[in-house]
Order: structure tokens, then sequence, then C-alpha cells
């Protein structure tokens, strides 16, 4: 059974989750967009066995959590890393791995190297904060900058299923077969009103500078001295497989972890594959 409850911090409320009470201990951080812990770890929650501690909370502007409209520019990245610190202080979490999707996967990097005490292990899945560039990096940083055309991408997501089906299609799930009725529909409810599309675009104007995408950790990566799992969907067209090999190349104690035909929801494709890997954190 997953446990709810909703942590108090300073920068707003935050929607949390845990699951078992075993001596490993996970805590999982999900993507931008329309996403919350729902959407990204739903079946991970269930697919790990007893002897693990499963942690998850909703960033603010997604789930659960309290809105955060005005978050957005260079406070972003740095306002979610200390509320994964307040979380990790709730929770009391030590000897943990992090793991963070996408966006999560940026602010899981960020957090370690600010806070490396307790992380056994960093587990960025299809993450962003590794790519110097967006794609079409010039037009991206007008398009985000200079439209709000983010906020009407997301309504007509939520208005229209050809079109929520076509973007998970596209860029979240390779499978076709793992795109269910049920699966759409969880995508257009979180896309109804505009928390998630202004969420989404506060991430985009964040992370889109004028040359370079922020946050950009390739020359920082050294740094970290925890074991590091980059976890890449082989078809993800949202970050460059090679920009994964790179960032794995800064560290003596990483490795990369291809997941065959997914594309950036790759552990949502294969959530019992991401869960081996992380029990052999634990074994190893």
């Amino acid at each position: 059974m997953i446990e709810k409850e909703i942590i108090k911090t300073s920068y707003g409320n935050l929607a949390a989750y845990k699951k078992g009470a075993g001596a490993k201990t996970v805590l999982l951080l999900h993507g931008a967009g329309c996403d919350s812990t729902k959407l990204s770890w739903k079946e991970v929650f269930h697919a790990f066995p007893d002897d693990f501690s499963v942690y998850a909370f909703d960033f603010l502007g997604y789930g659960r959590s309290d809105q955060a409209n005005d978050l957005v520019g260079d406070t972003f990245f740095g306002t979610h890393i200390e509320c994964v610190k307040s979380v990790v202080a709730h929770y009391n979490l030590s000897d943990f791995v992090l793991a963070g999707l996408s966006m999560g996967g940026a602010i899981a990097i960020g957090y370690a190297l600010r806070y490396p005490e307790n992380i056994k292990a960093l587990i960025p899945v299809d993450t962003w904060g590794i790519s110097e560039k967006m794609p079409f990096h010039r037009l991206s940083y007008w398009y985000v900058h200079h439209t709000d055309l983010t906020l009407t991408q997301y309504r007509w997501c939520a208005k229209y299923r050809w079109l929520a089906r076509w973007s998970i299609s596209y860029a979240l799930i390779g499978n076709k077969k793992r795109i269910t009725h049920a699966l759409v529909n969880d995508v257009m409810k979180a896309c109804i009103g505009d928390m998630a599309g202004m969420s989404m675009l506060n991430f985009q104007r964040s992370a889109a500078g004028k040359d370079q995408a922020e946050p950009y950790y390739l020359e920082r990566l050294k740094d970290l001295k925890m074991p590091i799992v980059y976890i890449i969907g082989e078809k993800d067209p949202l970050v460059p497989l090679n920009d994964v090999y790179k960032a794995a190349q800064e560290n003596p104690d990483s490795r990369v972890e291809v997941f065959k035909g997914c594309k950036h929801w790759s552990v949502k494709e294969q959530p019992g594959k991401f869960c081996k890997i992380v029990d052999s954190v634990f074994t190893s």
C-alpha cells in the first residue's frame, strides 16, 4: 500500500508518497510537463519488492503539491533542489539511491553535487542537465521566451484525445501496446487547467538559456564520488544518447544502461528492469 502525506516546507506544501519498510531505500523524482509521481513512477512503485522503502513526491506546480506559477528563472532548479532536501530531512533518509527522470534527473544531479552525504548511488533517467544545447536551440529559445504556445499545446492535449495519444507516441512511449486507454486518460486529465502547462513553460524558460541549456553539469560531474547509473531509452528523441555516454565518461564509477525500444518514459515501459538495476546497486 502507498502511504500519502503532505510535507510543509518554506517553499510550499509537497505531496509525498511512501511504500514499504525495507532496508533498501530509494527516492524517486519525476519529470516536467504534465508529469507527477503517479505518471512517472506508478508502475515502478508496484514493481519494487518488499525489501525496499520507496519514496517520492510531487514537485511544486505538479500533481497534488502547491502551484508555483512564479517559479521560473535563476531560482527554478535551486528551489526544487531545496525541496528534495526538505523531503530527505522529513523522512530522515540515509544511504539511499536517488533516481530522477528528465527534469528530475537534473534536479537529482544538482542535489548530489550540493548534498552528496548519504547518497548511496545516483540514477539519472533520460536526464536533463547533461546536454549543452536544446534541439534547435535558437528556435527553442525564441519559442519558449516569446510565446505562450506551450499553454495552448497543453489545453489541446486536454481536449483532443488523438493529440494526447500522438504526443505520448512521439516522445514518451516506444512500445505502442503500452499506450493504453487509461494512460491517455491520465495524460489528458493532467493537462486540464493551466497548472501542467504553466509548470512546463516555467521549466522551459528556466532551462533555455540564450546560448546554452541550463543547467549544464558536464564539467562538474567529475566531482560526484558516488556510483552513477545513467538510464536512457534507446529511441528517446529528447536526450541524445551520445550526451549520456559523454557524461558517463566523467566518472570512473559510472555506467550506462540502454533500454531497448524505449523512449523518454523508459522506466514506465520497463519498470521491472529499472528495479533490478536499483537492486544491483545495493548488492554490488
